[in-house]
C-alpha cells in the first residue's frame, strides 16, 4: 500500500439518502482499486425539506447546511463535497465558509465534458436544476451546447428521481426512462447525456446507452475525491 498522509473527507449527502449511499460505496470501492489507504470519512446526512421543484424551499437547507460546513471546518478536514447536484443552487454562498477545498460538482462535470470534447450535451437533472440553469450556464460558459429536455421528459425525470428517492422505483419506470432518452439522443444528435441528479445513475441503464458518453454526477465527484487523496 502507498505511504499517502492520510486524509479526512466531509460529505454531505441525505438530500437523497440511497444515491448517498452508493456515493459512499463507489467512493470505498474507488479507494481500494487504486490501493490508496482509506482517510477517516465523515458522512453527515442531514434531514431538509423538498427543494426539488421548488428552489425557495432550499432557505431552510442552506441552514442547516451551513452548520455542518462549519462543523467540518472544527474537524479540519481536507475536503468537503456535497453528494447532491440540486443543492448546488447555493454551492457559491457555502464555499465562502468551507476552509478546505469544496469542490463544485456541476464543475467536475462539465471539465470532464470538455476534456472530452463533446460539444452538443443534453442535460437530465431535477426541475430544480434545470430551472436555475446550473449546468445550462456553465456549459455555455464554456463554449458548449446544452439541450434541455422538453415538459413531457422533465416530468417523467422527476418522477423518477423521487421513485429513487423514496425507494418505490418500478421496472416500468426505467424502462420509460430507457425510451424517452433514447428519443431525446436521437432527436437532438447528441454527443452525451449529463445524469446531473445523483438519482438518476441509481435509475439508469448505461449498458442500453453504450453508443454514447454518459457523464455520472456520482462517478465525477467520486473520481475528484480519490483524486484528492492521491496528492
Amino acid at each position: 500500500m502507498k505511504q499517502t498522509e492520510l486524509k479526512k473527507i466531509g460529505i454531505i449527502d441525505g438530500m437523497g439518502a440511497f444515491a448517498g449511499a452508493r456515493f459512499f460505496q463507489m467512493l470505498l470501492e474507488k479507494i481500494s482499486q487504486e490501493n490508496l489507504p482509506f482517510p477517516e470519512i465523515i458522512l453527515n446526512a442531514i434531514s431538509v425539506e423538498d427543494f426539488i421543484a421548488d428552489p425557495s424551499k432550499a432557505i431552510p437547507a442552506k441552514t442547516i447546511i451551513t452548520k455542518r460546513i462549519e462543523f467540518f471546518n472544527q474537524q479540519k478536514v481536507s475536503m468537503i463535497v456535497m453528494a447532491c447536484n440540486t443543492a448546488h443552487i447555493m454551492h457559491t454562498d457555502l464555499l465562502k465558509i468551507a476552509q478546505s477545498p469544496f469542490p463544485s460538482i456541476i464543475d467536475l462535470v462539465v471539465t470532464d465534458i470538455k476534456n472530452k470534447k463533446i460539444n452538443k450535451i443534453g442535460v437530465l437533472a431535477s426541475p430544480t436544476t434545470l430551472k436555475t440553469k446550473l449546468y445550462e450556464d456553465n456549459l455555455l460558459r464554456s463554449g458548449l451546447t446544452p439541450i434541455i429536455p422538453d415538459k413531457k421528459f422533465q416530468i417523467l425525470l422527476e418522477k423518477v428521481i423521487r421513485m429513487v428517492l423514496n425507494n418505490k422505483l418500478l421496472k416500468t419506470d426505467i424502462d420509460k426512462l430507457n425510451t424517452f432518452t433514447r428519443e431525446f439522443i436521437e432527436k437532438n444528435q447528441l454527443g452525451g447525456i449529463i445524469l446531473g441528479c445523483t438519482e438518476l445513475p441509481l435509475a439508469f441503464q448505461k449498458v442500453k446507452f453504450k453508443d454514447i458518453k454518459i457523464f455520472d454526477s456520482l462517478d465525477i465527484l467520486a473520481n475528484a475525491v480519490v483524486n484528492h487523496l492521491k496528492c
